[in-house]
């Protein structure tokens, strides 16, 4: 029998996340139990601000929600007193809510996953009928918009969220209506408390929980989740909050609360029809919570210094969630700038950009409008009202490269007549594909990178990542990237064919043995012609990705495929430095590989449009080219991998001669390994449908072509084989779902969520992933943990 490891339970393991105290968690904490005091609270609310910080610190408590009766319990006994406590007429009424609440949350849990699996064709089939509906009217007779179709999987996601923003209107509707307007101003000190009050604010209790109730059912419903019901609580995504509202209902019953009850009803329709769309609230979120905590502050000083009677129990509530909110910002803009504030070493560059391509539609940038590219090698000419001549001068110099030469120099022994050895330099010139131009930028054009890569627990096997700083548009300018000044650099710290390991270029300098300081440098001035086929297989990538957006009645969101360049740093020194450069993917979300370049069993991957992108890559390239490897966040993708049907395996050599047309690929697998992607799409019923819609003949084609690999009786003994290696992937592929990435509300930082599970050993999944070998944004390649 297996032992399973501490902390893993039936069912897979789970992720929580490690609490790592910090000087914040200190202060925090000083203050959270020194609010009370200045307020002159009760016994038992005094423990309220430590609860909120517990649970914001230490989510994985919300794994033991069944718990929270119990805690609500002690703090009413506290704050009553035992006497009092002990008389069922008063403490039923008090404590019964949340034990009811509790249960019927549990149940209802349970139950959506029994209904789950025993019913699980008829809720497809009528997320699909819905789906199928909403395609109809909002693709193909357009009599809705757009923007109301939902794919099956979202379906029922989608009704939860619309139910909680219909009745959070009408809740703030009808409190008004039968409330008034406060008529003692917006700071409400004076603590009035009208007749039936106390039921509204149980109503919003109840709201709530119900809507919040069928979010998590409809989660699992829907199939977006399969772990387990208690790990469940803990996602930052389902974290329950009605628990808040019971202890205001219970404490804070008072006209006072008009504000912040309207400041709730605001961020809840927000965040809810956002989260429908998988998005997230950057925008009012942080004024909402911005002016909750302004007015907190500001009723604490009035308790402090004066007469106010503004209720404790929600007091707490607004500075304790409104300051964890903006702390949670603020550490992420911190740890932004941070990693950014390296990128201060200003440098002379050159970019190179690719133009033309005879099996690529390079990109037309908005400078080149109206542009005759001179002979090869000549420098290109400005008309005095372009664009660069107002905006460079004659700063920067702009070459055109119709057949590109890069030339290093290298170093080897030469043997004399005498036996002795000298050290003979000479000029490697190696021919790039493609035609490119080459921008040279001068150092007064503010393009700064870090010296170091950066650290990271997503450190990959062939790259890492330099953070570089476009500080005054020029790398933006001539590459089209748009204004965004913030780029990864990326560079090889180790030959992409599996070869040697090439190192840092300061590392030489420690080095004494002039043997070993010749191989060095001859090992970085080799290693050029991968950077440039990386750009060009991105510009391939983009251009499928631009014929994918025009599809017509495409029934998923617009994607966008980065685009690329090379920067080559210090080209006037002995060792230049190559970088392939993308506009930074900035965004809280995490860094995810769609999917893979080898085989994954039994995919069922949420998030179809990539995957129909690689199949779109498929039949538009006429079965000759596969885009895999698809990573990026949410719907932006980065460092493809192609293979091609030229090549029968990945052991076969890739393109090397310059006439072949596939001059622009290396690493290709071949159609080994596009059989073995294929065969992975094609298991996915999602994925089905909705490609059946946009390209029935193709999709036929193509089923009956995984029916003839699979009845060949070797290529079946493969797929068994292919199946045991790959075993592990499909949970951490089925997990891929920005449903569970949508509407955390800045609480949770995703991206450090993930990146302390690669560096360290904890167990740290609620949503059951599984860490595999792959590639990801910060190295572009990554080992993962698989946890035993």
């Amino acid at each position: 029998t297996k032992t399973r490891k501490r902390g893993e339970r039936r069912g897979g393991p789970t992720r929580i996340m490690a609490m790592v105290p910090t000087a914040f968690d200190a202060v925090a904490l000083a203050v959270a139990a020194s609010l009370p005091q200045l307020v002159g609270s009760g016994l038992g609310l005094s423990f309220l601000p430590v609860v909120y910080f517990m649970t914001f610190r230490v989510r994985g408590l919300f794994a033991k929600f069944w718990a929270a009766p119990a805690l609500c319990a002690l703090m009413f006994l506290m704050e009553e007193g035992l006497a009092v406590a002990s008389e069922p007429a008063r403490a039923a009424p008090a404590c019964l809510p949340m034990v009811l609440a509790v249960a019927l949350h549990y149940m209802a849990v349970y139950y959506s996953v029994g209904l789950r699996t025993s019913s699980r064709e008829a809720l497809d089939s009528f997320a699909d009928g819905v789906s199928s509906y909403l395609d109809e009217k909002c693709y193909k007779t357009k009599s809705l918009p757009k923007a109301l179709y939902m794919k099956s999987e979202r379906v029922l996601v989608a009704f939860a969220c619309t139910t909680k923003i219909v009745a959070a209107i009408a809740y703030m509707v009808f409190f008004v209506l039968f409330n008034g307007l406060p008529t003692e101003g917006l700071l409400g000190c004076q603590g009035s408390k009208p007749a039936g009050l106390g039921a509204w604010l149980w109503a919003l209790f109840i709201l709530f929980w119900a809507t919040e109730i069928m979010y998590h059912m409809s989660l699992y419903l829907s199939g977006n989740i399969q772990s387990r019901v208690e790990a469940s609580f803990a996602m930052p995504v389902l974290q329950p909050t009605y628990w808040q509202w019971y202890l205001i209902a219970l404490y804070a019953p008072t006209h006072a609360l008009w504000l912040p009850l309207l400041l709730e009803t605001i961020r809840t329709v927000v965040v809810s029809f956002l989260r429908m769309q998988d998005k997230e609230d950057t925008v009012i979120s942080p004024v909402l919570y911005g002016i909750d905590m302004v007015h907190a502050l500001f009723i604490l000083h009035l308790k402090y210094s004066s007469s106010c009677t503004y209720p404790d129990a929600m007091l707490f509530r607004q500075i304790c969630v409104s300051g964890f909110y903006m702390y949670s910002m603020f550490k992420f803009r911190y740890k932004k700038w941070k990693t950014w504030s390296k990128a201060c070493i200003p440098v002379d560059a050159r970019i190179y950009l690719p133009v033309h391509h005879k099996e690529i539609t390079c990109f037309a940038r908005k400078w080149q409008t109206g542009i005759e590219w001179p002979a090869d090698g000549e420098v290109v000419k400005f008309p005095a009202d372009h664009p660069i001549t107002k905006k460079f001068g004659a700063d920067i110099v702009v070459k055109y490269m119709e057949t590109c030469h890069i030339i290093r120099q290298e170093s080897r022994v030469q043997f004399e007549d005498d036996g002795s050895q000298v050290t003979v330099p000479f000029n490697r010139k190696t021919r790039m594909p493609a035609a490119w131009v080459c921008v040279e930028i001068p150092k007064k054009w503010g393009l700064k990178i870090a010296e170091k890569a950066m650290t990271t627990g997503l450190e990959g096997q062939f790259r890492v990542l330099h953070p570089l700083k476009d500080t005054k548009g020029v790398l933006s300018f001539f590459g089209d990237f748009g204004k965004a000044p913030l780029f990864a650099a990326k560079r090889y710290k180790k030959d992409p064919g599996g070869g040697y390991d090439v190192g840092d270029i300061g590392d030489i300098s420690s080095l004494t043995n002039e043997a070993e300081i010749r191989a060095a440098k001859n090992r970085h001035v080799r290693l050029l012609k991968p950077y440039f086929q990386d750009c060009l297989m991105q510009e391939k990538a983009a251009e499928i990705g631009r014929r994918f957006n025009e599809v017509e009645n495409l029934p998923v969101r617009k994607i966008e495929v980065l685009r690329a360049c090379i920067l080559e740093v210090d080209w006037d020194k002995e060792l230049p430095a190559l970088f392939l450069c993308e506009p930074f993917l900035d965004d809280n979300t995490p860094f995810r590989k769609f999917n893979n370049n080898d085989f994954i069993p039994g995919q069922q991957a949420v998030q179809n449009t990539p995957n129909m992108l690689s199949l779109f890559s498929y039949f538009s390239t006429n079965k000759q080219l596969l885009m895999c490897d698809i990573q990026g966040k949410k719907y932006r993708f980065t460092d493809p991998q192609f293979h091609s049907s030229e090549k029968e395996s990945i052991d076969d050599d890739d393109y090397d001669d310059e006439d072949d047309r596939r001059d622009w690929l290396h690493s290709d697998g071949g159609k080994e390994m596009m059989k073995r992607v294929l065969l992975g799409l094609h298991e996915q019923k999602a994925l089905h449908a909705l490609c059946d819609r946009l390209w029935p003949d193709q999709m036929k084609e193509f089923s009956k072509e995984v029916e003839a690999w699979r009845a060949d009786p070797e290529f079946q003994k493969q797929i068994e084989a292919w199946e045991k290696e790959a075993a592990l992937y499909a949970k951490y592929f089925s997990n891929l779902n920005p449903v569970l990435d949508g509407g955390v509300g800045g609480f949770a930082d995703m991206e450090e969520e993930l990146d302390a599970a690669m560096k360290g050993s904890t167990t740290v999944n609620t949503r059951q992933y599984i860490f595999l070998y792959t590639h990801t944004y910060t190295s572009f390649y990554i080992h993962i943990h698989i946890y035993d």
